[in-house]
C-alpha cells in the first residue's frame, strides 16, 4: 500500500503473500487501480519439498540489478542477472540468468515485499527455483526456504541462511511416518526449511555447511 506523509517524498509499499496463491495473485495484479495490502502468509515446507519443487538449484553469483515498473501491474520489479557457476538441478545449458523479484527502488519510490529478499550484486549463493518462465512474486520456492547465502572465511566457502544465520546441518525427513511427522506451520520470517539446521544464537558450536557438503546432500534428495 502506497503510503504518503508530510515531509517525506518516499512512498512505501508493503505486501505479504502467501505462496500457494502467488500464480493465482499475479494476475489479479495487473487489474487493480487502488491501492491494496495483502495480509497473506508463506508455508514452512520440509527441504525435501523445496528440492522437488525446484525446476533449476544452481550455484551463481549477482552480477546486476535493473529496477523496471510492469507495464500492466504497474508494481516496481527487480530484474536480477546471476552468474550461473554450477548446475546441481535442471538444465546445465545456461551460463547466466535473469530471475525477476518484486520490489526494488525507484526514482524515489520504494515497493518491499515482506518475507522477499532480492539477492544483492556481488552475492554468492545456492538458489533454488521454482519457476524460470513464469511471473512469480519470488521465483525462489518458498522464498527465503529456497535461498542460501555463501560467504567465504579462512579459505571455505560457508553456507548461510538470508539473514545469515549459519547451516550446520542438512537432513532429509522425507522418511519420518507422517503420524509421527510435526505438521508444516506458518513460516516466520527468513527462517530455514524443515530439515535445515541453523545454528541462531551461536550455541551450538559446529561449522557452517561447506558449499560442496550441501550440494552433495542436495544430489542424494535428487536420486
Amino acid at each position: 500500500m502506497f503510503i504518503s506523509n508530510l515531509g517525506i517524498s518516499k512512498r512505501i509499499a508493503t505486501f505479504q503473500f502467501s505462496r500457494r496463491l502467488i500464480a493465482r495473485l499475479t494476475f489479479l495484479l495487473g487489474l487493480l487501480w487502488l491501492p491494496i495490502a495483502y495480509g497473506t502468509t508463506i508455508q514452512k515446507l520440509d527441504i525435501d519439498d523445496v528440492v522437488m519443487e525446484a525446476e533449476l538449484v544452481f550455484e551463481g553469483e549477482v552480477l546486476t540489478h535493473e529496477v523496471r515498473v510492469d507495464s500492466n501491474s504497474r508494481l516496481i520489479n527487480t530484474f536480477v542477472t546471476f552468474l550461473v557457476l554450477d548446475v546441481i538441478k535442471g538444465s546445465n545449458q545456461i551460463d547466466t540468468l535473469e530471475l525477476k523479484f518484486t520490489g526494488g527502488t525507484l526514482n524515489g519510490e520504494t515497493v518491499r515485499v515482506n518475507g522477499l529478499s532480492i539477492p544483492q550484486p556481488g552475492e554468492q549463493g545456492i538458489y533454488f527455483v521454482e519457476s524460470t518462465s513464469n511471473g512469480l512474486i519470488n521465483p525462489l520456492v518458498g522464498w527465503s526456504q529456497g535461498h542460501f547465502v555463501i560467504k567465504e572465511s579462512e579459505g571455505k566457502r560457508m553456507v548461510y541462511t538470508t539473514n545469515l544465520k549459519p547451516v550446520v546441518g542438512i537432513q532429509s525427513v522425507s522418511s519420518i511416518p507422517l503420524t509421527i511427522k510435526r505438521p508444516n506451520t506458518i513460516l516466520e520470517e527468513n527462517t530455514a526449511a524443515t530439515g535445515i539446521l541453523v545454528d541462531s544464537e551461536g550455541q551450538l558450536r559446529r561449522q557452517p555447511l561447506q558449499v560442496n557438503q550441501l550440494k552433495s546432500e542436495i544430489l542424494e534428495m535428487i536420486r
